[in-house]
């Protein structure tokens, strides 16, 4: 199963292809002309064509332009480093000998800020929509065959994961925040349709099963789904990675047969983080650098130690190498060489390396389309280019380093227009809050943390805007001697049939979607510390 990122389309420079407003006159990263008469002739044709939205996948990076709020701005090494030196040094000559110098740097810096922001992506606060997954099973064999494809049935997302809980505080429980609420989930092929009981299919409880024996014939499609529970994953009888829909049957000869998962989600953006800069749920109630606990923290803080953090390799692949690989030496090296640009009285963070460990790969690696077989976090390393899995499999590889806790989750992506949507695949982590930081919240120590989604490849560090839909989430292994192998199941058992089937999956919006709240920009930064 191959993910493809979606990232947004965006100007360039035609000299440096860094990312740039329409609006500039001159590249930022590589100090060239790129506006007006003189530079017209040396343009690349179609570059600065910034018409409507187009969604789909795009090579190159990711939007990566920057905002300096608070105290945030950092160096950041690349290319045109002598044409930055001579435009800064011009504007400094301008500001030294202007009277009115300290206005005229405050107006620039508030301009540079509003020119950045125009740049950068815009998220709804909140969005209810339908979107259509349309699964087709392909036969390319003259005789018919039967095949088997399981799916996951999404929980409710939660400022928690999928706990109802936030933490425990003096006075008993406090209710983690809804996020992602999947209101509506129907089974469509032609003229048949049917809502499936989500909720009680869910229920950690008395979640409802129905066997194979109780399967529903899906319409004139000759095929069948059932739900039936959690078990042993080796035949594909139950489902191993959670709750799940069964769908099998017959794949006609030299043709196909497709069902159609009709999804109604209402979704609300939230951050995990203080300094976000979008006025969104959960921020106040943020971690930050000054708030993070310690590394000896971690595995006093909730199961994530002993369910991820402990294993340095996860998620064997069929080419037996590990997705999240902390061993490899080529990964040491960078996690050395982070771990050299982080202050000595920060060196005990785990904020602090798994913020700069975002950083360092948004640095090196290009968003570029992955392999059959994703890269894994070294391989991504080696290329310095990888899709959203891959430059995942690097971040966590570096962060498993450390010991620090993080997991997959799984989904789709979109645009603010919801008009293009892709499967996607991002990362989960753990971080610790200070214990002082716990006390003064009244908060019981052992639930004090935050569970939050990264999205290196798009920019969203420790923050869920609702244009990601999240069906997946890493849970633990039914086999604890074989790290990842819940993962492996949701990657690799999810379907059976001969080497002449085929597998394909497309996503599209169903109406339009409903925006509600206001919107708001998510810019590049790097954190200062």
């Amino acid at each position: 199963m191959m993910l493809h990122c979606y990232v947004v389309s965006m100007a360039r420079c035609p000299f440096c292809m860094a990312p740039v407003s329409k609006f500039d006159e001159i590249c930022r990263t590589c100090g060239r002309i790129i506006t007006g008469s003189a530079g017209s002739e040396y343009r690349t044709s179609g570059q600065f064509n910034t018409g409507s939205y187009s969604g789909g996948a795009s090579m190159g990076r990711a939007p990566q332009m920057m905002k300096p709020p608070r105290r945030i701005q950092h160096r950041r090494r690349k290319k045109g480093k002598l044409g930055k030196l001579v435009f800064v040094s011009i504007i400094a000559c301008v500001f030294v000998f202007t009277p009115a110098n300290e206005l005229a740097m405050s107006q620039w810096a508030n301009v540079s800020t509003q020119l950045q922001d125009l740049t950068a992506p815009v998220y709804p606060k909140e969005a209810t929509y339908t979107v259509d997954r349309t699964l087709t099973m392909y036969n390319k064999d003259s005789d018919n065959h039967t095949f088997k494809y399981s799916f996951a049935v999404p929980k409710d997302r939660t400022s928690k994961s999928m706990e109802t809980s936030q933490w425990l505080t003096d006075t008993g429980a406090e209710d983690a925040s809804r996020i992602q609420e999947i209101i509506s989930m129907y089974i469509i092929h032609e003229d048949f349709k049917y809502e499936l009981p989500i909720e009680r299919i869910t229920s950690t409880l008395t979640p409802e099963l129905r066997g194979k024996d109780q399967a529903i014939q899906i319409g004139s499609s000759q095929t069948e789904m059932y739900w039936p529970g959690e078990g042993d994953s080796s035949d594909n009888s139950f489902c191993s990675f959670g709750p799940c829909i069964k769908w099998e049957g017959i794949s006609p000869a030299d043709g196909e047969v497709s069902i159609t998962v009709r999804y109604t989600v209402k979704s609300t953006a939230y951050s995990w983080w203080s300094d976000f800069s979008g006025n969104v749920e959960g921020a106040s109630d943020g971690i930050s650098l000054e708030t993070s606990g310690t590394y000896s923290d971690i595995k006093s803080r909730g199961q994530h130690y002993d369910r991820f953090a402990q294993h340095s390799e996860w998620f064997k692949r069929n080419d037996n190498s590990y997705a999240i690989d902390a061993t490899d030496s080529a990964i040491l090296s960078a996690v050395n060489a982070i771990d050299g640009e982080i202050p000595e009285d920060h060196q005990e963070n785990p904020y602090a390396f798994a913020r700069r460990a975002f950083e360092f790969v948004q640095d090196q690696i290009t968003y570029g389309r992955g392999k059959d077989i994703p890269r894994s976090g070294p391989s991504c390393l080696s290329d310095k280019v990888g899709d959203c899995d891959e430059q995942s499999n690097l971040w966590m590889s570096l962060l498993r380093v450390k010991e620090i806790p993080t997991w997959y989750e799984f989904g789709a992506l979109t645009g603010y227009t919801f008009k293009t949507w892709e499967p996607h695949g991002w990362s989960n982590v753990m971080l610790p809050y200070d214990s002082d930081w716990c006390a003064a919240n009244n908060i019981v120590v052992s639930t004090c943390y935050v569970e939050a989604s990264v999205d290196v490849t798009n920019n969203m560090w420790l923050f869920k805007p609702p244009t990601a839909l999240g069906l997946w989430i890493e849970v633990d292994d039914r086999d604890s001697s074989i790290p990842g192998e819940g993962l492996y199941d949701y990657f690799y058992r999810i379907w059976a049939c001969n080497s002449l089937c085929g597998y394909a999956e497309t996503w599209e919006t169903v109406g339009e979607a409903v925006i509600t709240g206001g919107t708001f920009t998510n810019p590049q930064i790097v954190e200062e510390f």
